[in-house]
C-alpha cells in the first residue's frame, strides 16, 4: 500500500542498491541514535561493522547473480 500519491516505484533496483538503502535506514533510525546516546560498546560497533561488511558482500554476489541471469535471459548461454 502506497500512501504517497507522488511515489514512483523503481523496478530496476539491483541487490546492491536495495541493501544500501536498507543499511542507510537502519543506520539513521537505530544505529546512529544509539551511538549518540552511548548505548553501544566498542564490541557492539565492531560487530555491526562486520555485519555491514558481510551484507555488502552478499549484495555484491546477489548483483553478480542478477547480471548472470539477465545475460542468460538474452539467450547468451555461454558463461566462459
Amino acid at each position: 500500500m502506497n500512501i504517497n500519491p507522488k511515489f514512483e516505484s523503481d523496478n530496476n533496483l539491483d541487490a546492491e542498491s536495495v541493501m544500501e538503502t536498507c543499511m542507510d535506514g537502519l543506520a539513521v533510525t537505530l544505529i546512529e541514535p544509539a551511538i549518540e546516546k552511548g548505548q553501544l560498546s566498542e564490541e557492539d560497533k565492531t560487530l555491526l561493522g562486520i555485519i555491514a561488511t558481510t551484507l555488502k558482500i552478499v549484495a555484491q554476489k546477489a548483483k553478480a547473480y542478477e547480471e548472470l541471469c539477465n545475460q542468460s535471459d538474452k539467450k547468451n548461454h555461454f558463461r566462459n
